[in-house]
């Protein structure tokens, strides 16, 4: 079924369950973009120090189950495979009609129980007042939310958050839990920082607006992942495990080994493609990611005529995610992409429609008007002397496609 956010569905399988999500301590993190990278970090530097600790994160990359990590690693197949299933049979014999990502949610919710985590890291779906995510509760004593974290907040979902950056910047803030301690990226408007201060204040939490320090500079050279942007993504990891430490204790050096090893797939990743040179993919899909997607590019690939193979969901506006990146002498070669797993709401943008929008910035080549990313790649393999860097953006959802 299409997004339908709200908590009453969830809370009541949740608590089917004896309510999993209260029996551990957790990260609550929301914003537009950097929400996987933060938690990426964290979550590598937890498992450097031996604290057992889950991931929840959407959408998946590749299979279903590649949304849920412990200890940094996938979840086995096998295993969600039995939980899921008994998630979806308790939510037929109740009639709720939950949505997908809810039915997902508390599958994550109920493995961390499963799995004894100490400490979950959540990512919200979509908005956070009423994502499924947010049935989480502030630290009761045994379990609970322990810190939230927003990061840079965009123009996305505009239909379902609203259409000004203070009413989307409302919906992020709804993750905010009276008490507990609040992290907010300093690269934010003066806008967004002050809904998210006046609903601290409203719920008497602190709100530390995170800028990174002199220490933050010098340990963001150990990071694998690329783009200017992952030292405030960095910063606002380390500074919600900062304010851990009345629970557990971080040793400098296993911070350090943890970023090292830190990995976040589908941004400004390179991949080995069969038959092709080496393939830059992100999954840069709203305005701001555009934007940086753009920096990137101009100072690694400075004075070079790129390929952009580019698939979009559908109800993006195909210009914002164009105009930053793409220049006159670049060529874009629309495609599609493949219907993710158990998201029927979404849908891939036309190849002709991202012609038509691309043809104002630069020269397209078409493949076909149902090209997938296969039969780009196999184009390009074809003509043989392309010499071009070749960039795969637009959606996440392409990522599986290029794996696959």
């Amino acid at each position: 079924m299409p997004i339908d956010l709200g908590l009453s569905r969830v809370t009541r399988l949740l608590s089917h369950f004896n309510n999993p999500h209260l029996k551990y301590k957790s990260i609550h993190v929301a914003g537009t973009n950097g929400k996987g990278s933060t938690l990426a970090y964290i979550s590598s530097i937890l498992t450097q120090h031996r604290l057992c600790n889950g991931k929840f994160t959407s959408p998946h990359m590749v299979e279903l189950n590649d949304c849920i990590t412990i200890n940094n690693k996938t979840y086995s197949k096998s295993k969600f495979d039995v939980i899921n299933q008994s998630v979806l049979q308790v939510d037929k014999e109740l009639q709720l009609r939950c949505t997908e990502f809810e039915i997902l949610t508390v599958t994550a919710f109920k493995i961390f129980e499963l799995e004894k985590v100490e400490l979950a890291l959540i990512e919200v779906g979509v908005g956070g007042r009423l994502d499924a995510t947010n049935v989480l509760e502030a630290f009761n004593g045994e379990g609970g939310v322990v810190a939230t974290g927003i990061t840079k907040i965009g123009m996305d979902h505009e239909g379902l958050l609203g259409n000004t950056i203070e009413q989307i910047a409302q919906e992020k803030a709804g993750i905010l839990k009276t008490g507990i301690p609040c992290f907010a990226d300093g690269r934010n408007s003066e806008e967004v920082l002050g809904v998210i201060n006046d609903k601290a204040k409203a719920l008497h939490c602190e709100v530390e607006v995170v800028e990174p320090t002199l220490e933050d500079k010098e340990v963001i050279q150990f990071s694998p992942l690329k783009g200017e942007y992952q030292l405030g993504n960095l910063a606002l990891a380390l500074r919600i495990l900062e304010s851990l430490r009345k629970y557990f204790t971080f040793s400098r050096d296993q911070i350090i080994a943890g970023i090292k090893s830190s990995y976040w797939p589908g941004r400004l990743e390179s991949l080995q493609i069969s038959g092709l040179r080496e393939v830059l993919i992100d999954g840069a899909h709203n305005e701001d990611a555009a934007v940086e997607l753009g920096k990137y590019i101009k100072a690694t690939f400075p004075n070079k005529k790129i390929t952009f193979v580019v698939g979009i969901t559908r109800g993006k506006n195909l210009a914002n995610l164009l105009k930053h990146i793409v220049r006159r002498g670049d060529t874009v070669i629309p495609t599609l992409f493949h219907q993710p797993d158990q998201m029927p709401w979404i849908k891939c943008e036309s190849v002709e429609k991202i012609t038509d929008v691309a043809k104002t910035f630069c020269q397209v080549k078409t493949v076909s008007k149902g090209a997938y990313l296969s039969d780009v790649f196999r184009h390009l393999k074809e003509g043989g002397n392309e010499t071009s860097p070749i960039v795969v953006y637009g959606s996440l959802y392409l990522y599986a496609d290029a794996v696959k």
